[in-house]
């Protein structure tokens, strides 16, 4: 069986099925009558214990039996931790306003009818005395300069009514009581501007210096170069900020098919890791220290996760450039590729349940399943010929997008409902520039921060092709049929797409006969979703 050959070649990929498999029972039975982590947590102690003591008797038992206790045991630890995660997170909010104390988590964001910010709720004012709560809370506040100017440490006082999240009454399709919940969010409350008010900061975390560090980034340096539309997209592209953007040039850069790029991502990443482990190649020589380089880049690159606000897609990748030195480093490591995806994830979902809800950690995720999966098959085709540079290094990019289009674009279809069409295209422009965009920012830096004149060319070279590209995005946005509307594409839509993506990559690069049938199946299931 080519699915069960896999598996049985990756036994962390069956663990990990296990837990999210746990992680999504849970997801569904919450909340009901029994206490979930108590049944994920003894489950776990039974099937733990029954293991040891097997292995402490010395009987003989199958490899398979080994395999299935230890999915089981995955299953109930997915099922307890997430339980757990979500008790963390619910809090018996009073329907009375009350005295709040509270902790500026993140850098406000500025919508059309409010200032969003997310706040941690540190105590609460009771009849006798502070009570501690310890829970984050999504804070509407009316748009004033007082909301814009607050920043991640700073201490506020507010009084107003902290409601569990809810949704809209005009809303028949967005969940956005679950979105909310999903973000970590306990609970949100409007506040009008003479119902808060800052008190002081306190002791600054590592996570708030860095997220301080990039709103001086952007505020001190960008702004007093880049304008409009080009500090938007190169806040978004650098910073992870893409508050600057305004909602038109989000969805030009979204139905040319290059929304992408506007969340940092592997891609980013990469471009940050090449360019430091070229510049460190060769300055220290000796034997024993040759590990040294790989350890700086390391840490300069979870200081830039930290600095753009850990979102999961700079997670993931940093993740798996640590693991990847890791198991260099260790003898006899596994460092392939889906191993390390694998454990990846299994790492972030262990820390952080509810990640596997995160829309970037699932398009990041899938978009590097398929990319290792199928990028290498589609080369292989054109192996055979002998291309040209410059025409090779096109067709990997035209590799690398057809097959993470392919492996995302079910999701996309079930989160926005729509598709963009000359992915392909645009992608062949945005992967150059990006990596252009990057090293000349970086270039820019430099110089600003040394005050060296050359500063100024560069800055407006840095605005002159930013320009560009967006206005090229923009033309192809508008070109015939660049956005596919699919209405009422579901998430059991979505699983049977998958199905229907992976028999036929089954049947048709590893030659298995029963994927053509599965894969008809599939595409039977998912008109029949269709139907009805």
């Amino acid at each position: 069986m080519a699915i069960g050959d896999s598996i049985r070649r990756h036994p962390l990929l069956r663990l990990l099925v296990s837990y999210i498999g746990g992680i999504v029972l849970a997801d569904v039975l919450y909340p009901c009558s029994l206490s979930l982590m108590w049944v994920g947590v003894c489950g776990a102690v039974v099937l733990l214990a029954v293991m040891v003591i097997v292995l402490l008797s010395r009987r003989q038992t199958s490899q398979t039996a080994y395999g299935l206790a230890a999915s089981a045991l995955f299953l109930f630890i997915g099922m307890g931790n997430y339980a757990l995660v979500r008790e963390r997170m619910d809090y018996p909010w009073s329907p009375k306003a009350q005295l709040y104390e509270a902790r500026v988590v993140d850098e406000p964001r500025a919508r059309e009818r409010s200032t969003q910010c997310v706040v941690e709720v540190t105590a609460v004012r009771d009849s006798v005395a502070w009570q501690r709560v310890g829970r984050k809370v999504l804070a509407y506040m009316e748009p004033c300069a007082a909301a814009d100017s607050l920043m991640a440490g700073d201490l506020l006082c507010f009084r107003g009514r902290v409601q569990p999240p809810r949704n809209f009454s005009d809303s028949l399709t967005f969940d956005y009581a679950r979105y909310v919940t999903m973000q970590g969010m306990s609970g949100t409350v409007y506040l009008p501007r003479t119902r808060w008010s800052k008190v002081g900061e306190v002791s600054l975390s590592f996570r708030e210096r860095m997220l301080r560090l990039r709103a001086h980034v952007g505020h001190e340096y960008m702004s007093r170069t880049f304008e409009d539309d080009v500090l938007g997209v190169l806040s978004a592209l650098i910073l992870g900020d893409k508050r600057g953007m305004t909602k038109e040039l989000r969805a030009v850069y979204s139905d040319a098919g290059v929304a992408h790029v506007l969340a940092l991502s592997g891609m980013h990443v990469g471009i940050i890791y090449g360019i430091l482990a070229f510049l460190l190649r060769g300055i220290i020589r000796r034997r024993r220290l040759r590990w040294l380089p790989e350890v700086l880049i390391i840490a300069v690159l979870w200081v830039f996760a930290l600095m753009v606000g850990m979102s999961a897609s700079v997670v993931r990748a940093v993740a798996m450039c640590t693991l990847y030195a890791v198991a260099r480093w260790a003898s006899g490591g596994d460092s392939s590729s889906l191993h390390l995806l694998s454990l990846t994830a299994l790492v972030m979902l262990l820390v952080r349940p509810i990640y596997l809800f995160d829309v970037g950690f699932q398009l990041s995720f899938m978009a590097m399943v398929a990319i290792l999966w199928l990028e290498p098959h589609l080369e292989a085709l054109f192996q055979k010929h002998r291309l040209h540079p410059v025409l090779a290094y096109l067709v990997g990019i035209v590799c690398m997008s057809l097959a993470a289009q392919l492996g995302t674009f079910p999701l996309v279809l079930y989160h926005f409902g729509s598709f963009p069409t000359y992915f392909l295209v645009t992608n062949l422009v945005i992967v150059p520039a990006l990596f252009i965009i990057v090293v000349l920012m970086l270039v820019w830096w430099v110089l600003t921060l040394t005050h060296l004149p050359l500063a100024q060319p560069f800055g407006t070279l840095l605005q002159c092709l930013v320009e560009m590209l967006n206005r090229g995005l923009t033309h192809i946005s508008h070109w015939p049929g660049a956005v596919v509307h699919v209405e009422g594409y579901t998430a059991l839509a979505a699983l049977f797409t998958y199905f229907f993506i992976l028999f036929v990559g089954l049947f048709i690069l590893k030659r298995w006969p029963r994927g053509a049938v599965l894969a008809l199946a599939s595409l039977l299931g998912l008109l029949l979703v269709f139907l009805f």
